[in-house]
């Protein structure tokens, strides 16, 4: 089958220490090595060079404001390889304003881009996938047109009263053969907003094949190792949506005598005020910032620890919740956020409301208070679900769904 891939984000070469989401990546991959033939046009943003010159600690500022990975200048440029057999193209789009809407020409000049690669490639997609509204829903339909092929979209928070009236979305979604979103909440509100038929399915994240046989296994082998009580572990950017600080003032009010240890992995605009906060609160003696590191070293980190907290505002999924379950880590993540529907809270994980500090502490007391049968079962259960979520497993799915969605 052959598959053209349409995502705003991408992994590229030249990102240059930027923390971009592999999601879309990591379902390329899969269907490639399911025999997939599988194109990748990557509508990267790029602004006028004086938007690059601004100072990095406002760039750092606007970044954890409206949270985005600030784009780097090597991003303006086109760009062609092959990842993993893969074939991507990075085929970048000018507008002034980040969120902004791309003109009627550039899009229509975008859409020639793509049209010759595929002529270039003799390459006729069966099915068109897409992430994110601005700017693939205005691609979708013509594409559609030519290609006559299945064609879907999966929306990422971005399905706002503004976004529908701006794109033209409640036409242009009623056109098409799928619609997806990335959690159940959100499932719900785009199929009412949209006046859908049918309820989007859930695009979910996956983990690595390989780690999930590993840990399942030593599950199965009762190889498991004992985690270290009280010391907890948040990764992801830090960016002022992520509410890492709730996750310090909560600790510190839970514990306030000092005896825990938070690990801190990421980078972001809001390091050195989390860094000050943290020293406030705790004389800089209860949390290490290590700064981004290597996929395994996050994982042997999480192994050592007994509990993941993330408590973000609008979570779309977060695969860092499945990665930090299959571990063993007693995982506290967003109610009403993207891993509802996942994690059921005291069975397989703890949900505590978005950026509440007197929830999460809640939360935290009462895991200190879990008896070690208690502890054991959950953390089984949490190895146990994450297992289900297997790369190779969810982008079949995700597949299945976008052929099927109606049926």
């Amino acid at each position: 089958m052959n598959i053209l891939v349409l995502t705003s984000v991408y992994p590229q070469p030249d990102d240059n220490g930027t923390v971009v989401t592999p999601t879309v990546k990591y379902f390329c991959e899969k269907w490639v090595e399911a025999n997939h033939n599988v194109v990748v046009i990557h509508n990267r943003s790029s602004f006028p060079a004086l938007f690059y010159l601004l100072p990095e600690k406002l760039r750092k500022k606007l970044s954890s404001k409206l949270g985005f990975s600030f784009p780097t200048y090597a991003g303006r440029k086109p760009l062609h390889r092959e990842d993993n057999g893969v074939n991507v193209y990075r085929l970048p789009l000018m507008k002034i304003v980040p969120h902004g809407k791309y003109s009627k020409r550039r899009i229509n000049k975008q859409l020639d881009r793509i049209e010759k690669i595929l002529d270039e490639l003799s390459f006729k997609p069966d099915v068109i996938i897409s992430h994110w509204v601005n700017p693939q829903i205005q691609l979708l339909l013509p594409l559609k047109e030519k290609y006559k092929a299945i064609t879907s979209i999966v929306i990422h928070t971005d399905c706002s009263s503004k976004n529908i009236n701006r794109f033209n979305m409640l036409e242009i979604t009623h056109n098409l053969d799928a619609i997806g979103c990335r959690n159940k909440t959100e499932a719900e509100y785009v199929k009412d907003a949209l006046f859908l038929d049918h309820m989007p399915f859930i695009c979910y994240s996956g983990i690595p094949d390989e780690e999930a046989e590993k840990y399942i296994n030593r599950l199965k082998n009762r190889e498991l190792n004992e985690p270290c009580r009280r010391e907890y572990i948040y990764v992801g950017r830090l960016v002022k949506y992520k509410n890492v600080d709730v996750i310090i003032k909560a600790l510190a009010k839970a514990f306030p005598d000092k005896n825990y240890r938070l690990h801190v992995v990421g980078d972001g605009a809001e390091l050195e005020y989390l860094k000050e906060l943290d020293q406030e609160l705790t004389d800089g003696m209860c949390t290490v910032f290590h700064g981004q590191l290597p996929r395994q070293d996050v994982f042997d980190l999480m192994e050592k620890c007994n509990c993941f907290i993330m408590v973000s505002d609008n979570e779309t999924f977060g695969m860092v919740y499945l990665e930090a379950m299959l571990t063993g880590c007693l995982t506290i993540a967003s109610e009403k956020g993207g891993i509802d529907g996942v994690i059921v809270d005291g069975e397989n994980g703890f949900l505590s409301k978005q950026g509440d500090v007197e929830a999460l502490v809640s939360k935290l007391k009462q895991i200190d208070l879990l008896t070690q049968k208690q502890y054991e079962s959950i953390r089984h259960m949490s190895i146990s679900t994450a297992y289900k979520y297997r790369d190779s497993d969810v982008a079949q799915k995700y597949l299945e769904d976008v052929l099927h969605w109606k049926q």
